[in-house]
């Protein structure tokens, strides 16, 4: 559910030129206000949804953040996919999607758009941390409701997916932070220590993407045209590295789990002078892929030359903000985001479809646990 613009390919050095440009980008958003929506879109009703990136129509320089657009798709099955109707673009670059209750939650270099799921109404905010800057986002939720945003930390004047020049190692990271109550989904505090730690002496290390196989937690990481697979059995642990998932086949992850049970993972990869969507199904998401397919390119929506940048999520009501909820009354801004998750409450019920294997909720004094029945997963008594 993560992605960062461009894969390395062979050219470092226009990769790093883009995400200092990412960073310098990101760093100058948070004094300002995001893009504005200009109208309501078409609630999106399938199963599947995927926020991805384009550059804009007429561009010359696609590796220049300022030209990269946000665009939102929805899939019946994981495989086809089609532009959510009357979505307009918006500047910004690498997205990721959640929904969590009534709201579905856009994140991008440029900010937050939020999109309500019975009216289509979209607003957008700025999205601040506790500490430091993030590029990369990619969302989960904790058993408590709040979101968890997992990212590469920012670095001024520097691209933070490569070591700096006249290094011949450095260390780097993949951090998370956790939503404050009632900020719906635009300020984070940071989690101590990293999720991700590794020493690289050469290419890059970017693109975290977050997401639960059924029995552990996996983060992918993007080394350049590659993908790297690290695990945990808690969603806030030490991640080890478990394997190589694409192997120069394409980079800029992202995964989620599709009706049969089955992980597809989803990576960018460049064809010729442009960019499209590929996808593969393991049966965790932590073996070796041997091919991908395409599933998504932007000629065929008439986006231009350029799809890239993959955030895949469940268009599912996802787990009820218990967090949110209990600070409601505290706060005007709270007693909002309680009234948005209000929906989601109603839905968690023993046998409803729940998103996240291991994952627990309280409805009514009930303790439920999210659990795999045949081929679905659902809400059931702990």
């Amino acid at each position: 559910m993560a992605s960062m613009a461009v894969i390395a390919s062979c050219h470092r050095k226009p990769r790093a030129v883009e995400r200092l440009l990412v960073v310098v980008g990101l760093l100058i958003a948070t004094q300002l206000s995001a893009a504005p929506a200009r109208a309501a879109i078409s609630v999106p009703t399938q199963p599947f949804l995927m926020s991805f990136g384009t550059c804009v129509t007429g561009a010359t320089d696609c590796m220049n953040p300022a030209n990269h657009l946000v665009q939102l798709a929805q899939s019946a099955d994981g495989r086809t996919w089609s532009l959510v109707g009357g979505w307009q673009s918006f500047k910004g670059s690498v997205p990721d999607v959640f929904r969590r209750g009534n709201t579905l939650y856009v994140f991008s270099t440029s900010g937050l758009m939020r999109i309500d799921m019975t009216t289509g109404v979209t607003t957008t905010t700025n999205v601040t941390l506790s500490e430091g800057g993030y590029v990369d986002p990619s969302i989960a939720q904790l058993p408590d409701g709040r979101l968890i945003l997992f990212y590469l930390p920012s670095i001024m004047g520097q691209d933070p997916a490569q070591c700096a020049q006249g290094e011949s190692s450095c260390v780097r990271q993949i951090r998370s932070a956790v939503e404050v109550a009632g900020s719906d989904g635009s300020q984070f505090t940071v989690d101590a220590g990293s999720r991700v730690s590794e020493t690289i002496t050469s290419g890059s290390f970017s693109d975290p993407d977050i997401f639960y196989n059924g029995t552990e937690w996996v983060i992918y990481v993007s080394r350049g045209p590659s993908v790297h697979a690290y695990t945990s059995a808690s969603l806030q642990g030490t991640y080890a590295l478990r394997g190589i998932v694409s192997n120069n086949l394409g980079g800029v992850p992202s995964a989620m789990q599709l009706a049969d049970g089955t992980i597809a993972t989803y990576v960018h990869t460049q064809v010729g002078s442009s960019r499209e969507i590929r996808m593969a199904t393991t049966a965790t998401g932590i073996s070796s892929i041997a091919s991908f397919q395409t599933t998504l390119s932007a000629p065929s929506f008439g986006l231009g030359p350029h799809a890239e940048s993959p955030g895949v999520a469940l268009n599912v009501v996802g787990i009820t903000c218990a967090a949110c909820a209990a600070t409601a009354s505290t706060t005007t801004t709270t007693t909002t985001a309680t009234s948005a998750a209000t929906p989601a409450a109603a839905a968690v019920r023993i046998g409803a479809s729940c998103t996240r294997a291991g994952a627990t909720t309280t409805v009514n004094k009930t303790k439920l646990v999210c659990k795999k029945s045949g081929k679905r997963l659902v809400w059931s008594k702990r």
